[in-house]
């Protein structure tokens, strides 16, 4: 059973009849509704009722390889020091009896349950485990082709230069991996430009982008950044580049983040925000104002370093406009473009991507994060209650 007709789908103001073109996963049509839409229902044909149009998410941090779903629960310890925790993570993980794409697969389908059709994920290398992890994920992304897009960072958990880790992540670049990870070249490999510089000659080398986890905090942070943008701008790599985390924006005063948000949107360096609520974050309004490319992801769900987390993207969207006060109608839909990619009203040859939720309006459901009543990915109904009653994909 193929749905290829959703009829009275709420879009703005207004109700519309969808028309799906399956073959090339996009929206062939859409019309103002009519009295004889309603209440049909059929293999091919569905009444939404006047559920609300939303365009499916985009999640750019998370780790596949990493989590414990549907594994027994796993006891956390007390964060003492970065090094410490590394080394109780490859121990939890090391420990688990399912594979990198069992577990993948799971994540996968809760994330596409939620509504969310692409993600970038970081996946670890090291000398010890070597592409191993990699493999997994790239095996899984191509059974997932059509379904999920899958961008891979090829991630040095271990620090690039701490566990050296240059073979390894070329070895990664060259099985598939796009872009090149990185974490705390000061706080972890103890060389902050050497660090960087080694990021940079891998992505020269590969062609790739760089996707930088940084933790270190205050005016250190502050400084790797400056350096991250300076070398973006050496490589030409404007929008192929981001720092994750980035929890010095919101640790140094405003006019210290005003000026280096300038010099990432000069650079066109995106920062990557999960929204943590234990400590600082970038002030994503004050970037948001200064022109620099925002993006939201889970990153940790279930694993060694977090219990939290459930991979819904609306719900975290919500929460960045909860903390950050916008109350106001364009405020609230200042969020959406943070996560995701397209728009909030589609057009005729759009990517029949999509989810249907009971929403008021978009600043409604971005308020509320609604329970998703369907969730459509290239014109395959992939989550929400709607996958209890019709088929859903055949992995």
């Amino acid at each position: 059973m193929s749905i290829t007709q959703i009829n009275r789908v709420r879009i703005n103001e207004g109700l519309f009849d969808l028309t799906l073109d399956l073959e090339k996963g996009l929206i062939s049509r859409i019309a103002p509704s009519t009295n004889a839409s309603a209440g049909v229902n059929t293999s091919s044909v569905r009444d939404a009722e006047g559920l609300h149009y939303l365009p499916s998410t985009t999640d750019m941090h998370i780790h596949l390889d990493k989590h414990f779903l549907g594994e027994p629960w796993r006891p956390l310890q007390p964060f003492i020091t970065l090094p410490g925790q590394l080394s109780f993570e490859k121990t939890m993980l090391a420990s688990l009896p399912t594979t990198v794409a069992e577990r993948a697969r799971r994540l996968i389908q809760l994330l596409l349950s939620h509504g969310t059709t692409k993600i970038r994920t970081h996946v670890d290398v090291d000398p010890q485990i070597g592409i191993s992890h990699l493999e997994h994920v790239l095996q899984v992304r191509e059974e997932y082709r059509g379904v999920m897009e899958i961008e891979i960072v090829a991630f040095p958990q271990q620090g690039l230069l701490r566990s050296d880790s240059i073979k390894v992540m070329k070895d990664a670049l060259r099985a598939g991996a796009e872009y090149v990870g990185g974490v705390d070249p000061a706080g972890l490999d103890r060389q902050v430009d050497r660090s960087l510089e080694a990021t940079f000659e891998l992505s020269a080398e590969f062609n790739a982008g760089v996707d930088l986890h940084l933790h270190d905090p205050g005016h250190l942070g502050l400084y790797t950044i400056s350096r991250f943008a300076d070398l973006t701008l050496q490589a030409d790599k404007g929008g192929r580049t981001a720092v994750s985390h980035a929890y010095c924006l919101g640790q140094v005063s405003e006019s210290e983040s005003r000026e280096l948000a300038q010099q990432l949107k000069s650079a066109d360096v995106a920062i990557i925000t999960s929204v943590p609520l234990d400590r600082a974050m970038p002030r994503v309004d004050q970037l948001i104002a200064e022109g620099v490319t925002v993006h939201v992801g889970s990153d940790n769900i279930l694993d060694a370093w977090s219990p939290f987390g459930n991979g819904d993207l609306l719900a975290r969207g919500a929460k960045l406009a909860e903390k950050f006060g916008w109350i106001l109608d364009d405020a609230l839909l200042q969020t959406y473009p943070l996560i995701s990619e397209n728009p909030l009203t589609p057009k005729e040859g759009d990517a029949a991507s999509f989810i249907l939720a009971a929403a008021t309006n978009a600043k409604h459901a971005i308020a509320s994060a609604p329970i998703r009543e369907a969730a459509f990915s290239g014109g395959k109904l992939v989550g929400g209650k709607w996958s209890e009653q019709f088929s859903l994909i055949s992995i």
